[in-house]
């Protein structure tokens, strides 16, 4: 009997590995593959940056030299199919080639019906032939570069191209490298805020569906505000009868279209191959109005409806373009939303960007934009090495090992994937906070789990640093891991930190080592003391530099 039930567990626990899954923690998540949990230390190509072989090849090796774990790579349905039900997975099997080649994880990203609102990743056939596959329709009747996210032909077409893909992944893809699937990108209305053809105006003016109905009423308390701000103002059974006769109640009902689309093909799709599933959004920002911005996206505000329209998706994934990087990411870490940033504006500062998302909000995943044109190296002096028109290669080998330097987001890439285990344990616990100083916030407070308060500042507030005399000073961030009592390990690049306690004891600096970490164990690369923590009184990592330093306090 016991062989048996350990037979049993054993084919429960093969199956349950089959395909990489989402592990939530809370209001965090981190994805598992291979039976191993990860987090998606990443980039996303450029949007045509894998469509030929002669690409995935050059950049997929150089991203693996970048220190990526993971890339977000386009699937386009031009190129799955190209004639209509005539299926090549010829660019799908070159990322998958060349990502195990170069040890990279994959997140696919479909462009099928919508890719940033228009249709323009769909096939040629698709595109001429509008009888067919409608488009969506402005106030005045006008037509635009849309696909109708009301038509059941537009949504048979995408989906059989969409699990036809699932279909391939399951068939030739045991080794787990795609571990999860954009389901169109940066979905929303342009021009208007919601589709006008006479179908949707139809429906617009019907009764909100009994499924959203009994999905905002059975979650009433835990709304997110705009939603509940709408529905207390308002009241009856049309869209304009609950939430108002404005513009923003059309995004609304746009919303409910794009997601209920959106579940319709993540469903199928999971049903041959169930791996985790997200959808991506173009911000609300700069005070536009729906249509002006991407109206009826998966936005913060409009999480409730897509939750109710689409359970198949998993998580609603921030696009960064915008300053108020703070405010952005704490409007998409929610209790029900775990944050992932697939895209961000590609800079430096995107270094100090992704220690403050892993550390302070146990971030799933960072992925810079257009990854592959990031420089693996800058010089000496400091100038990156992007502007030289040196190829990926070229820039291998273009500097002595005396003056190469890594650019900042591969030093700090190189740093979080060491840290990867330490943090994932941490997740969502208060053994782990992330700190991002900026020149309106350059010192935090943190006080640990053991009681200590740690002040964090920027390592240019000493005044010893070329450059702290600016008036503008470059970001700084942080990681701070707690390893034990008064034992920590800080991640990150120009910060200072002080500590002391509120209680009568003062609070000393014992121990303090530049490390690397190998196989989740602390490696001493250098001890640090005199001058390095100015005779104890502090940790410091200067601007510029990328370290991981191990340091224990006591009291006295």
């Amino acid at each position: 009997m016991k062989r048996v039930l350990f037979i049993l567990l054993a084919m429960v626990s093969i199956f349950a590995s089959a395909q990489p899954t989402l592990e939530r923690k809370g209001s965090t998540a981190h994805i598992v593959a291979n039976g191993k949990p990860m987090l998606m230390i990443g980039g996303e190509m450029g949007n045509s940056s894998a469509s030929t072989l002669e690409d995935v090849q050059r950049h997929f090796s150089y991203l693996h030299r970048l220190g990526l774990n993971t890339v977000l790579a386009p699937v386009t349905w031009e190129l799955i199919e190209p004639e209509e039900g005539k299926f090549d997975m010829t660019s799908l099997d070159n990322i998958l080639t060349e990502a195990r080649k170069n040890e990279l994880k994959v997140v696919l990203l479909w462009f099928g019906a919508w890719k940033n609102s228009m249709s323009c990743y769909a096939p040629e056939w698709f595109k001429r032939d509008t009888k067919r596959f409608p488009r969506a329709h402005t106030m005045n009747g006008k037509p635009v570069e849309e696909a109708s996210s009301l038509s059941k032909n537009v949504l048979e077409a995408d989906k059989r191209a969409f699990c036809k893909i699932m279909e391939y992944l399951r068939d030739n893809d045991k080794q787990q490298t795609v571990i999860m699937m954009q389901v169109e990108n940066e979905i929303g209305m342009i021009e208007v805020p919601r589709d006008y053809s006479a179908d949707a105006t139809k429906l617009y003016k019907s009764a909100v569906p009994k499924s959203l109905n009994d999905y905002l009423q059975k979650n009433k308390k835990s709304l997110h505000p705009y939603i509940a701000e709408k529905m207390k103002a308002n009241g009856g059974k049309t869209w304009s009868e609950m939430f108002g006769d404005d513009i923003y109640t059309e995004e609304i009902f746009q919303t409910w279209t794009y997601a209920s689309y959106v579940q319709q093909l993540a469903e199928a799709g999971r049903k041959i191959y169930n791996m985790p599933m997200y959808v991506n959004v173009a911000l609300n920002s700069r005070g536009r109005k729906p249509g002006q911005y991407p109206s009826g996206g998966p936005l913060a505000h409009l999480i409730d409806i897509w939750h109710a329209a689409a359970p198949a998706i998993d998580v609603l994934g921030v696009d960064i373009y915008d300053k108020g990087y703070k405010d952005w990411v704490a409007k998409y870490h929610l209790p029900n939303n775990p944050l992932f940033i697939p895209e961000i504006r590609l800079e430096d500062k995107d270094a100090m960007y992704a220690l403050y998302a892993f550390g302070h909000h146990s971030a799933m995943g960072f992925c810079p934009f257009s990854i592959e044109d990031y420089p693996l190296y800058i010089n000496n002096v400091g100038n990156d090495m992007s502007g030289m028109d040196l190829s990926q290669d070229d820039q291998l080998n273009a500097f002595s090992a005396k003056q190469e330097k890594l650019s900042p987001i591969a030093a700090c890439y190189r740093m979080l994937r060491q840290a990867e285990p330490l943090i994932i344990k941490r997740q969502g616990t208060k053994d782990m906070e992330g700190v991002l100083l900026t020149n309106e916030e350059r010192t935090q407070d943190i006080i640990t789990p053991d009681g200590i308060k740690l002040t964090v500042k920027h390592s240019y507030s000493l005044g010893w640093e070329p450059g702290s005399k600016e008036e503008v000073w470059p970001e700084a961030a942080c990681i701070i891991l707690l390893l034990g009592k008064e034992d920590y390990l800080v991640i990150g690049s120009g910060v200072v930190i002080t500590y002391s306690d509120d209680k009568d004891a003062r609070v000393g600096l014992a121990k303090c080592e530049l490390v690397n970490i190998e196989d989740g164990n602390l490696k001493i690369k250098r001890h640090l003391s005199g001058d390095q923590t100015h005779q104890g009184r502090h940790v410091r990592i200067p601007v510029g530099q990328f370290e991981m330093q191990h340091f224990r306090l006591y009291k006295y």
